[in-house]
């Protein structure tokens, strides 16, 4: 049988040994050599830390190339790049230097560019890069960050441990417990008045929708009016181009005093004599030369302008106001219409004067003695009208007032926001020891320019079953208005 020695099979496989590894050279040594006889790029980086020659080139994941060379040049990084012939780089391809994760090596990550431009040849440079993430840069910001976050648990740490931050925090607890509670209570409470509410708004945004959709034959002629306007401002653009056409043609007295140079000379002689009569003003020589520099003429006029001026400021500050405001009870299925005027003669002081319709009238009180024995009857005036009759003051947003209102005395406080667009009002009259008084709450909001909306609670306190929510609207007009109705409306004949 034959039988190989100790020797021979030490020697066969150092022999298997050197023919794998002399294929194995061979092998890089093609791929060597494949480098080396592609062609070269140049691509300029800020910074190419990390980055080592013989690093991979690849583009979408697939090695098309090695780093061959990194130098200075102009305080900057030049790369190299050995790209294998077969692999074409558009001109406007983007180099990056990327990471393989976070600790793996660096490598040139090549974009493709717009397909089907131009391509680089050998030795050209690749103009567009990205910057790559300075990973020092990063982590020192995160410690930054992490020396702020540490400060910041730091106080409330501080601010929370102790006996001090545990009564704080149970107190919070405690307050916000209550509170809710607190909010509980009042919603279930006034369940049935909030669905009242709510059911009241909701009647009247339906009547409101139903005020407007009757209206829209009106929005339409307001649109119309809109487009006649602008074709009318276009025919005065038209006109106003023509006229600069004409004065560039020397036409009209404009248009001579740009082309005629006698109508310019004219002009210059007026110049001069109202600059000669400038002079005699100076020299204190007329009327006007004494007004110009006599102290006492001066003083004269001064003293009668302000005079003047003292008379027109007031007629400007009285105005007068006309309104109308109707409002819908609901608990009442009725309605209540006030008609006030407002006579304003200074910016925070103003008179009301007004008449109003109740439908529960106005309640009269009589006292009726029969055989020595006195009775007191209440008897209401279904028909009868009340008056308003009050004073009132402006102190900025608030303004307090009081009179008569709705023919017994009583006070009110109202309160503007939104530049006067929203009113808050609070009336309290009609004071007697037989009933509560009447208080009422509402609000009005300003919808249009003499339109005004108007909801809230009328007689809060009754104990005659006369509390009613309310909803409505107000058209107000002022002294302006009123002029322009006046003045337009045309007098029969």
């Amino acid at each position: 049988m034959f039988s190989l020695s100790s020797e021979a099979k030490v020697g066969l496989f150092v022999l298997v040994g050197l023919i794998i590894l002399g294929y194995m050279s061979v092998q890089v040594g093609k791929q060597g050599l494949g480098l080396k006889k592609g062609y070269t790029l140049d691509v300029v980086f800020d910074n190419a830390a990390g980055l080592d020659r013989d690093a991979s080139v690849q583009i979408a994941g697939v090695e098309v190339g090695r780093v061959e060379s990194i130098s200075l040049k102009d305080g900057k990084a030049l790369v190299r790049l050995r790209i294998i012939p077969n692999v074409t780089i558009e001109k406007d391809a983007i180099a990056s230097i990327k990471t393989h994760g976070i600790l793996g090596d660096k490598y040139v990550e090549l974009h493709s560019g717009t397909p089907g431009a131009a391509y680089l040849t050998s030795g050209e440079q690749i103009s567009r890069t990205e910057r790559q993430a300075d990973i020092d840069r990063m982590l020192n910001q995160l410690g930054l960050i992490a020396e702020d976050v540490r400060g910041v648990t730091s106080s409330l740490n501080r601010v929370l441990t102790g006996q001090a931050g545990e009564e704080a925090i149970a107190s919070i607890f405690n307050n916000t417990r209550d509170l809710t509670r607190n909010l509980n209570n009042v919603i279930v409470s006034n369940e049935a008045a909030l669905h009242a509410v709510l059911e009241n708004t909701r009647e009247l945004t339906g009547n409101l929708n139903r005020v407007i959709t009757r209206n829209d034959d009106k929005v339409s002629q307001v649109m119309d009016t809109l487009k006649s306007a602008s074709r009318e401002m276009e025919k005065a653009f038209t006109a106003l181009s023509d006229i600069s056409e004409g004065v560039q043609r020397g036409e009209g007295t404009l248009g001579q005093l740009v082309k005629d140079k006698t109508t310019s000379e004219k002009l210059n002689k007026t110049l001069t004599s109202l600059e000669e009569v400038t002079a005699k003003i100076n020299e204190g020589r007329g009327s006007i030369g004494k007004l110009v520099n006599d102290d006492e003429t001066v003083r004269n006029l001064n003293e009668g302008l302000t005079g003047l001026n003292r008379y027109v400021n007031k007629a400007e500050q009285f105005r007068t106001f006309l309104s109308y405001r109707g409002e819908y009870l609901f608990d009442k299925s009725d309605a209540k219409s006030y008609l006030d005027l407002r006579i304003q003669p200074k910016e925070d002081k103003f008179y009301i004067l007004g008449i109003v319709s109740d439908p529960r009238g106005r309640k009269t009180t009589r006292d009726v003695t029969v055989g020595g024995v006195t009775t007191r009857t209440e008897e209401w005036d279904r028909d009868g009208l009340l008056f308003n009759a009050q004073i009132g003051k402006r102190y900025q947003d608030l303004v307090i007032r009081g009179g008569l209102l709705e023919s017994t005395g009583g006070v009110g406080i109202d309160y503007f926001a939104l530049d006067d667009k929203l009113k808050l009002s609070f009336e309290a009259f009609d004071f007697g020891s037989d009933r509560r008084a009447h208080l009422k709450a509402g609000a009005e909001y300003q919808l249009l320019k003499h339109l005004y909306l108007s909801a809230g609670w009328d007689d809060i306190a009754s104990d005659q079953d006369n509390r009613s929510i309310f909803g409505g609207f107000a058209i107000h007009f002022e002294d302006d208005d009123l002029k322009y109705m006046l003045t337009s409306t045309p007098i029969p004949k």
